[in-house]
């Protein structure tokens, strides 16, 4: 596909309306159009195309972001929870169970290694 059979403002107009604006990992892909298409569509799949709610989905992205340390991906999808009604306790369970996963996986491979390691 080429370049020109793929309208970069539309997609980005798209992202605008999901988040509010663009995000940067859009931005930087839009100099790629292929791979913003190819990106956008998968996103678009899981975050509007789906049966889970919106804000179900946000919750689950506030959680991943948590858990990943993606410092600018948490403040998007809290940014977008709380423009979809989220309050101050739910964004911070959804934070808390994420930073927990990351904790219990730190905690798993390392016990891991120290039990097999024990005499």
């Amino acid at each position: 596909m080429s370049t020109e059979e793929i309208d970069v403002d539309a997609i980005l107009n798209k992202i605008e309306g999901y988040f509010g604006y663009v995000p940067k990992i859009f931005q930087v892909l839009s100099e790629n159009p292929p791979a913003l298409k190819a990106y956008f569509e998968k996103m678009e799949i899981l975050l509007v195309n789906s049966t889970l709610s919106p804000l179900t989905k946000e919750y689950i992205s506030i959680g991943a972001a948590a858990a990943l340390g993606a410092e600018h991906c948490l403040a998007t999808h809290l940014e977008v929870a709380r423009k979809l009604g989220a309050n101050d306790e739910e964004i911070m369970l959804a934070t808390l169970i994420g930073a927990s996963i990351a904790e219990t996986n730190a905690l798993a491979s390392s016990l891991r290694v120290y039990d097999e390691f024990k005499d």
